[in-house]
């Protein structure tokens, strides 16, 4: 005999599965803007996961949302208790999160979320990029070139104007190398999940991209490593997950993407098709990421890590489609195609909608108000200097009424909180990541706009 389980039965046991595993210690609280030195501590809130409503899939509209930021911060952890990451300052402090965060029991319960959550997270891609008609090798080499010369078309670029024209052009550089940072702080860790098993020539061929990644075993090569100088020379942490109340979700959500696509093994066609149209697209956009670097920060700047792939990914972008895509669709057919199709369609989306959510949080400008006569509305909460930081994205337009004291709005890692004092407000478009700090006792009131 057989049983089933309900969908809202399902869907019950991921909330309480989600809110179990987020409890782990490793994932505590802290009054701290930053994760200083320590890979592990990766702050999830119970509270807010518990109020995920996981039987409504995100979709294109809510990609950026923050139940889209909760879901993939929960997911990331589950990934990346996959990869192996050390202190470089050394392991001493930071033992009981170390063993936290890998133990078996907190890899299970990851393991027991992750289907769902990836359903949750990424299901939205089949609606949204569908593969249909017939395809074969010269078809998707004829539609990924032309993809790839829109993508590096002239005006293709919307971020980097905005970093440029920014009322604080430091801030806005230091948002994007923020994002840039969970991938480049652990660059090619997805790729090394298909580097295994047995699939012919272009296994090597694989294997020749990853090995370029990491320095062909030369520590000051490795590509993370160039990525860590680009941060010490405009004075930046170095270490992983500095930043993590900071990451946007949609930012998270294509590294995450990545992840999925490799640990599920049938999605990996939809991986060579998404990672070859990036290798053929980032030689332009570092080369204009250079640019933008050298503007805002001088000579100063360190850009070899941009360099570096304006160089090596015009080879990769050529070995991706030449000597792996391509060969894998001529030898494994229509499964084939329909998946490297799939993958190429899937990352253009995303990077457009993260493209669009970044240029909205750098070209919002927070400003002052005074409070409605008629008095706050909303939550009311108090907060003083140990109170737990968090970031979350509104999800309506959102006024904050400073009641009491003095609150520090941050929207940003790199640039000055803004500071809203007693009788003050300040509103929050949709959409937008922000947390909120006080320095002492101070009482604020949280709610929709009218």
């Amino acid at each position: 005999m057989t049983t089933s389980t309900s969908p809202e039965s399902a869907f019950g046991n991921l909330t309480e599965e989600s809110v179990r595993y987020s409890r782990s210690s490793q994932f505590r609280s802290t009054s701290e803007l930053f994760i200083r030195d320590n890979p592990y501590h990766r702050p999830m809130n119970p509270e807010r996961i518990a109020g995920i409503d996981w039987s409504t899939p995100l979709v294109e509209e809510t990609f950026a949302s923050d139940r889209s930021l909760l879901a993939n911060r929960l997911l990331m952890n589950v990934y990346e208790s996959d990869a192996l990451f050390l202190p470089a300052a050394g392991l001493r402090k930071f033992e009981d999160d170390f063993n936290a965060f890998y133990h078996s029991d907190s890899r299970l319960a990851g393991e027991r979320i992750r289907p769902q959550a990836e359903r949750f997270a990424f299901g939205f891609l089949e609606d949204s990029v569908g593969v249909s008609g017939q395809w074969d090798e010269d078809t998707l080499r004829a539609h990924l070139r032309r993809s790839v010369d829109l993508a590096n078309s002239p005006g293709s670029r919307p971020v980097f104007d905005a970093i440029r024209s920014a009322k604080s052009p430091r801030t806005a550089a230091g948002t994007q190398i923020v994002q840039m940072a969970l991938d480049g702080l652990t660059e090619a860790t997805a790729m090394s999940q298909n580097l295994g098993g047995a699939f012919g020539p272009e296994q090597s061929e694989l294997f020749k991209i990853f090995v370029d990644e990491f320095g062909y075993g030369v520590f000051p090569a490795k590509h993370s490593t160039l990525f860590m100088e680009l941060c010490s020379s405009v004075d930046m942490a170095t270490t992983s997950h500095h930043y993590w109340f900071f990451y946007l979700p949609s930012s998270i959500a294509i590294n995450n993407y990545f992840y999925w696509a490799t640990r599920n093994r049938t999605g990996f066609f939809r991986y060579i098709g998404a990672m070859a149209f990036l290798e053929a697209t980032f030689a332009s956009w570092f080369g204009d990421l250079t640019k933008v670097f050298r503007d805002v920060y001088g000579k100063d700047v360190d850009t070899r890590y941009c360099d570096e792939h304006a160089h090596i990914d015009q080879h990769h972008g050529r070995m991706a489609i030449d000597d792996l895509l391509i060969p894998l669709a001529r030898k494994h057919g229509p499964v084939a195609v329909k998946g490297l199709l799939q993958g190429v369609e899937e990352i253009q989306l995303l990077d457009r909608l993260a493209g669009a959510d970044l240029l909205s949080q750098l070209t919002w400008d927070p400003a002052l108000s005074d409070a409605p006569a008629e008095g706050p509305t909303g939550e009311v909460v108090e907060l003083d200097s140990d109170s737990p930081f968090d970031t979350q994205v509104a999800p309506v337009a959102t006024r904050l009424h400073v009641l009491g004291g003095e609150a520090l709005l941050y929207t940003s890692a790199t640039g000055d909180p803004l500071r809203v004092p007693q009788g003050t407000s300040v509103l929050v478009p949709a959409g937008r990541l922000y947390g909120v700090r006080a320095e002492s006792r101070t009482q604020l009131a949280t709610g929709p706009e009218a």
